[in-house]
């Protein structure tokens, strides 16, 4: 998921699905998309470069992909970082101190 640091930086570009939203990362072979997930908390991820969010299409379009998307439905836009924080800051991700055990 894009918990990463280089998620909190301006600029960048980010990939939105036409009826899925906006996509989060990836994991257990699974895209997780905002708002469609019900993930906030983990925001949003951001590309540095165009051709790595294209890269991205080409593998989640691709026969490689467990659950292969329509091309035409996926578009490279601008990273929203305003979007990102304000996820990340209204749905913050509890501390594994506080999670019971």
């Amino acid at each position: 998921m894009s918990l990463e640091r280089s998620s909190q930086l301006p600029g960048g570009f980010q990939i939105r699905h036409r009826t899925l939203g906006l996509y989060q990362g990836s994991a257990i072979e699974l895209a997780f998309w905002h708002p469609s997930s019900g993930m906030p908390e983990y925001g949003l991820c951001r590309f540095s470069t165009q051709d790595k969010a294209q890269s991205m299409i080409e593998f989640l379009t691709s026969h490689s992909c467990a659950e292969p998307l329509n091309r035409e439905d996926l578009a490279i836009e601008p990273y929203d970082l305003a979007e990102h924080e304000r996820l990340t800051m209204e749905y913050p991700l509890p501390s594994a101190w506080e999670q019971p055990t």
